[in-house]
C-alpha cells in the first residue's frame, strides 16, 4: 500500500473518528435522552390530566350528592312517595318550591345540564333544563298528578332503587344524537337514590353534568407541547371499546353514538391493543418513526371494570427533528472532513512515517473507551504532528469537561423545577385556600352555637364539617412548614430526656394500638441542636411505626452514645417497604398510607431536619420484619447553612 494511502486512512480516522463517535455515541444518547426525557414529561402530564379529571368527577358527584340532602327536595320526596297522605295544594307548593331552587342552584352552578326529580314508580314529576323548567304533560291516574316521562323501565333508574346510598355515575356520551333531533353536548349523568331515616326509598335525583370541563382539561394539559391528548375507554362492552370519549377532532368521538368507524383500536395492531388493555396501569408505545403513544389509565368507576385511558400522541418527526438534523450535519461534515483528508494525504505522504502510526494507536485506543488517551507533544515541536496531537487532546478534554457540565445543568434544572413547583403549590395554600378555610370553620362554629340543644342532627354535621375543617388545616400547615423549613436554633439539651418525653406523649397511642414497647435508652444523651425540632422528627417516625406495626406486636426503640455522635434506632414489625419505594421514601407528598392517612411531607421535613444538623437519617428493611429507620446525629453541630435546594440536593446525591 502507497504511503499516500496510509496517510490517507490516518488522517481519515483523526477526523472522522470524534465525528463518528459523536454521531453514534453522543447523538444516539442524546436521542435517548430525549425520548426518556419526553417520556417524563408527558407522563408527568397524564399524571397531572388524571388528578384533575378525578377531581372534576368527585367534585361533580359530590355535588350531585348534596342536593340529594337538601331539605326541599327531601320534604317533595315525601310528598311523592305518599300523594295520599297530602292534598293537591301541598303537592303542587312543594313541587313549585323544588322546581325555583333547583333554577336557581342550576344558574349558581352552570357545569349542570338539568336536573330531574323521579318518584319510586319511575315518573319524572320535576325537571329543570338549561334554566328553564319543564312542564308535565302526562297524568298520573292514581293521585291525579301530572308527570313529564315515564322511566321505569330505564336501566339507571333500576340501577339505583337498588344502589342503597352509592351515587351512581353514567357513561360519558352524547345528549342527544337522534337524527334533526337537538344536539346536546357530552355530558355525564348521576343518579342519587333518596332514602328515608329508615333506608326506604324515596325516589332518585338525577343531576346532568356538562362534560366542557372534562374537554377544557384535556385542551390544555399538555400546554405548548406539540402533541394530542384523548380520553378512549376500556371497556367490556365491544360496542364501547376503543371509542373516543374526547379527541379534539369532535367528529371522531362517540363512534357508539354517531355510527362512525373513529376509534384508538382501528389505529393499533390488535396485539399492541391487547398489551394496553392487560398492562400496567401507565405505560409507553414507541414505534420507531411511526407513533409515540403515552397513556395511563383512569377508573372512574368505583363499581365497574370500564376504565378511561388517557393517551397523549407525540409526532416523531417533531419531537427528533433537532436530533435528525444535528445527524445530517454530522454525515456532511463527515463527507468534507473525508475529502480534505484526501487531499492532504497526496501533499504530505513523504513527510509523515512513524509518528502518524503512533497518533493513529492512540487515536485507536480513545475510540476503543480508553477515555485518558492523551497525545505526548514535546514542547518543541510546532510541526502538523504535534499540531495534531494537540488538537487530539484539546477535543477529548472537551468532550469530557461538555459531559460533565451537561450532568450538572441537567441535575440542577431538575432539582430547579422541583422547588418551584413546591414554592407554587405553598403559596397558592397559603393564600388560596387557608383563609377560605378558617371561615367556613368559624362560619360553622357560629352555626353551631346559633342551633337550639334539640337539633342535634345538625349540630353534628357541623361538628363533623369543623373536624374535617381541622384536618385540612393541619394538612396546609404541614405543607406550609415544608415550604419554609427554619433554621434550627442551637443548644445543649439531654437527647435522653427528649425521647422519653416523646414515648411519654406517644404512650396512649401505643397502648391503644395493644403495642409493646421495648427500649433501651443510654443516659445521659447530652448533645447540641434544637430539640423542638428533633422532637417533631421522633415523633414523625415513631408515629411511623406505630401505624405500621400491627396489634400485638413490638416497637423497638434503642439509643446509645459514641464519641462524637448520637445513633438512635427505631424498629417496627410491620411489612415494611416495597422495594421500588425506597428512591421516593424521601419525596414531598409520597406517602403509602391510605387515601385520607397523611400527607406524605413527614419524612421530607423529618429529612431537612437532621440534614441541618449536620447528621443521617436512612430507611432499610429489617432481616426479619418490619423497617429500621437509623438516625445519626453529631455530639457538636455547627449550624447548617442549607437551604431547601440544597437540602434536596443532598438527598438526590445520596
Amino acid at each position: 500500500m502507497h504511503l499516500r494511502h496510509k496517510f490517507f486512512i490516518v488522517l481519515s480516522l483523526l477526523t472522522s473518528i470524534p465525528l463518528l463517535i459523536l454521531l453514534f455515541g453522543v447523538v444516539e444518547r442524546m436521542e435517548r435522552e430525549v425520548t426518556i426525557r419526553t417520556e417524563t414529561q408527558l407522563h408527568g402530564s397524564l399524571d397531572k390530566m388524571a388528578s384533575e379529571l378525578q377531581l372534576i368527577l368527585e367534585n361533580q358527584k359530590s355535588v350531585a350528592s348534596g342536593l340529594g340532602r337538601i331539605p326541599v327536595v327531601r320534604q317533595f320526596a315525601a310528598v311523592a312517595r305518599y300523594p295520599q297522605r297530602f292534598d293537591n295544594d301541598t303537592y303542587q307548593q312543594r313541587a313549585e318550591a323544588l322546581e325555583q331552587f333547583l333554577l336557581g342552584y342550576q344558574d349558581s352552578v352552570p357545569s349542570i345540564q338539568a336536573v330531574r326529580f323521579i318518584d319510586t314508580d319511575g315518573k319524572t314529576l320535576v325537571k329543570v333544563k338549561e334554566g328553564k323548567s319543564v312542564e308535565p304533560v302526562y297524568s298520573e291516574q292514581d293521585a291525579g298528578h301530572r308527570f313529564i316521562a315515564d322511566q321505569s323501565n330505564r336501566p339507571f333508574f333500576k340501577e339505583a332503587k337498588t344502589a342503597g346510598n352509592r351515587v351512581i355515575m353514567s357513561d360519558f356520551e352524547l345528549g342527544q344524537v337522534a337524527k334533526d333531533a337537538d344536539f346536546c353536548p357530552a355530558m355525564v349523568r348521576y343518579s342519587v337514590p333518596l332514602l328515608d331515616e329508615l333506608g326506604d326509598f324515596e325516589g332518585v335525583l338525577v343531576v346532568n353534568m356538562w362534560g366542557s370541563r372534562l374537554d377544557s382539561t384535556m385542551t390544555s394539559s399538555l400546554g405548548g407541547f406539540p402533541g394530542k391528548t384523548y380520553i378512549v375507554e376500556l371497556s367490556p362492552n365491544a360496542k364501547r371499546d376503543g371509542i373516543y370519549l374526547y379527541h379534539p377532532d369532535d367528529d371522531k368521538r362517540f363512534a357508539d353514538q354517531l355510527g362512525s368507524q373513529h376509534r384508538l383500536t382501528s389505529k393499533l395492531d390488535p396485539a399492541d391493543w391487547q398489551t394496553i388493555k392487560a398492562g400496567e396501569k401507565s405505560g409507553s408505545l414507541l414505534r420507531n418513526s411511526q407513533r409515540m403513544l403515552f397513556y395511563q389509565k383512569l377508573a372512574p368507576y368505583p363499581d365497574k371494570p370500564t376504565q378511561w385511558l388517557l393517551v397523549i400522541e407525540a409526532d416523531p418527526a417533531v419531537v427528533f427533528a433537532p436530533i435528525n438534523n444535528m445527524r445530517k450535519s454530522i454525515w456532511l461534515l463527515l463527507g468534507a472532513l473525508v475529502f480534505i483528508s484526501l487531499l492532504l494525504a497526496v501533499w504530505a505522504s513523504g513527510r509523515l512515517t512513524a509518528p502518524v502510526h503512533q497518533l493513529a494507536e492512540i487515536i485507536r485506543r480513545f475510540a476503543d473507551g480508553q477515555r485518558e488517551a492523551r497525545v505526548r507533544v514535546n514542547a518543541g515541536r510546532a510541526d502538523e504532528i504535534g499540531q495534531a496531537g494537540k488538537a487530539f487532546n484539546y477535543l477529548a478534554e472537551s468532550l469530557d469537561r461538555t459531559e460533565k457540565e451537561r450532568e450538572t445543568a441537567v441535575r440542577a434544572a431538575c432539582q430547579s423545577e422541583r422547588l418551584a413547583a413546591l414554592g407554587q403549590l405553598a403559596a397558592g395554600i397559603g393564600h388560596e385556600i387557608n383563609n377560605p378555610l378558617m371561615n367556613i370553620m368559624s362560619l360553622a362554629s357560629l352555626v353551631e352555637e346559633s342551633l337550639p340543644e334539640s337539633d342535634a342532627e345538625k349540630r353534628n354535621d357541623l361538628k363533623l364539617l369543623q373536624k374535617e375543617g381541622q384536618r385540612c388545616a393541619r394538612i396546609v400547615q404541614g405543607i406550609l412548614n415544608f415550604a419554609r423549613q427554619s433554621e434550627p436554633k442551637f443548644e445543649e439539651f439531654d437527647m435522653a430526656v427528649l425521647l422519653n418525653e416523646t414515648l411519654e406523649l406517644l404512650r396512649h397511642r401505643l397502648e391503644s394500638e395493644e403495642i409493646e414497647l421495648q427500649s433501651l435508652i443510654e443516659t445521659p444523651l447530652m448533645m447540641e441542636g434544637d430539640g423542638r425540632q428533633l422532637q417533631q422528627v421522633l415523633v414523625n417516625i415513631i408515629l411511623n411505626a406505630i401505624q405500621a406495626t400491627p396489634p400485638k406486636c413490638r416497637l423497638h426503640i434503642s439509643a446509645r452514645s459514641s464519641d462524637e455522635h448520637i445513633d438512635i434506632e427505631i424498629i417496627d414489625e410491620g411489612e415494611g417497604v416495597k422495594a421500588e419505594d425506597f428512591s421516593k421514601i424521601f419525596d414531598p407528598f409520597f406517602t403509602t398510607k391510605p387515601e385520607g392517612k397523611g400527607t406524605g411531607l413527614g419524612l421530607s421535613v423529618s429529612y431537612g431536619i437532621i440534614k441541618r444538623h449536620g447528621g443521617s437519617i436512612t430507611l432499610e428493611n429489617s432481616r426479619h420484619a418490619g423497617v429500621r429507620v437509623h438516625i445519626k446525629l453529631p455530639r457538636h453541630s455547627e449550624l447548617q447553612e442549607l437551604d431547601t435546594f440544597e437540602i434536596l440536593e443532598a438527598r438526590h446525591v445520596g
